[in-house]
């Protein structure tokens, strides 16, 4: 009879071709594996050499306006500049920065009778005498002779006082042991403000009285009096704001520590301005060399001036200036310090997105918000 031979699949060959087809499979799984690693990793270098050029920054406000510095003469400001940085040289800054709308106000129905109510919270219950539309004062006697000055449209006000003039206020310093959680204290019955203040723990200086005028005290125990300044939080936690004063407030303060209670700020300055942290843009920044030319030329405002005749500059950083007069949008400066405690502030913000001087802001300014922001 003749042999059949069998060539159908056996559990043989079944469990060999299996054992290849893993074996080859597996390889092949580790190739991809490895060879997607690779790859990923060659582009992710290859990106991190080349990288692609960001998106144009938004400049979504349009033109804006020119920063309303207070104005100077040239004896406000030094005859020479001279660069002693760390390096000799200017820092490098990013091409761009934020631009902040501010929040506006408006004059309305209700003010004479907020004002009056904000003065007899701190302690002015006299009828004021009205200076303008805008502007009313108050007086006391007790326990300073004391002056209250308040704008009705924003409710920025100075509260100013004879204290030094007041001998007895320096044999008793029991000054508080949080002095600007006080000075917060005392305006929160009244005004408000927003967190970019209120998480803001302030800048403590010690005061010696000299006459009648009053300087740097080296430590508590030689100081008559406490200066409290409140700045709003820096700027993505690194640009800090700056007042036409330089390091001082948008909230300055002076507390003594003879008397309690409300009556120990003898001294106070209120310039806050709400803004919207939720509408910002970016907008291109001039070469910090062009900066450094302007303020050479002596078109820098000046907030700190030093006492000689030229300025010694050691540092220069990007900040945001604080016009306690109101402004449209917060924008970024440069700020030049140096020997003396000198700072110049000279706009960052590229000249070409700068309204030139004449130019209509209702036809080249875009704000969001078309009607007046009422506080």
């Amino acid at each position: 009879m003749p042999v059949t031979t069998n060539t159908g699949p056996t559990l043989t060959r079944i469990a060999y071709f299996g054992r290849v087809g893993v074996k080859w499979g597996s390889i092949l799984i580790v190739l991809l594996i490895v060879g997607r690693t690779f790859l990923t990793a060659a582009y992710n270098f290859y990106v991190y050499l080349n990288p692609p050029p960001p998106p144009p920054p938004t400049v979504g406000f349009g033109a804006l306006p020119p920063i309303a510095f207070p104005s100077q003469s040239s004896t406000d400001k030094p005859a020479s500049y001279r660069l002693e940085t760390a390096n000799g040289a200017l820092p490098v800054f990013p091409d761009r920065a934020k631009v902040i709308l501010a929040q506006r106000s408006t004059l309305n129905l209700l003010a004479d009778q907020r004002a009056k109510q904000y003065a007899t919270a701190y302690g002015f219950t006299d009828q004021p005498n009205v200076l303008n539309p805008r502007l009313y004062r108050w007086t006391k006697i007790q326990p300073l002779q004391a002056t209250l000055e308040m704008d009705l449209q924003n409710f920025h006000f100075k509260i100013t006082s004879d204290y030094l003039a007041r001998p007895e206020l320096l044999s008793k310093k029991v000054f508080p042991q949080s002095p600007a959680e006080t000075v917060k204290s005392f305006l929160n019955s009244t005004v408000s403000y927003d967190r970019d203040i209120a998480t803001q723990s302030g800048k403590l200086t010690y005061l010696r009285s000299v006459g009648t005028d009053v300087v740097s005290a080296f430590s508590l125990s030689d100081a008559d009096f406490l200066a409290v300044d409140l700045n709003r939080a820096a700027i993505d936690g690194k640009y800090p704001f700056y007042t036409a004063k330089g390091d001082r407030g948008v909230i300055h303060a002076v507390l003594t520590g003879a008397l309690g209670n409300k009556d120990q700020i003898v001294e106070l300055e209120y310039g806050y301005q709400k803004l919207d942290y939720s509408q910002v843009h970016t907008y291109p920044l001039r070469d910090v060399s062009l900066a450094w030319q302007s303020l050479q030329a002596g078109e820098g405002f000046i907030a700190n001036k030093t006492s000689t005749g030229s300025a010694v500059i050691r540092d220069v950083s990007l900040g945001y200036f604080d016009d306690t007069n109101e402004q449209d949008y917060a924008q970024p400066v440069y700020v030049f310090r140096g020997d003396g405690n000198f700072i110049g502030l000279v706009p960052a913000v590229d000249a070409g997105y700068i309204l030139k001087e004449g130019s209509s802001s209702e036809t080249n300014l875009v704000r969001p918000d078309a009607a007046m922001i009422v506080k």
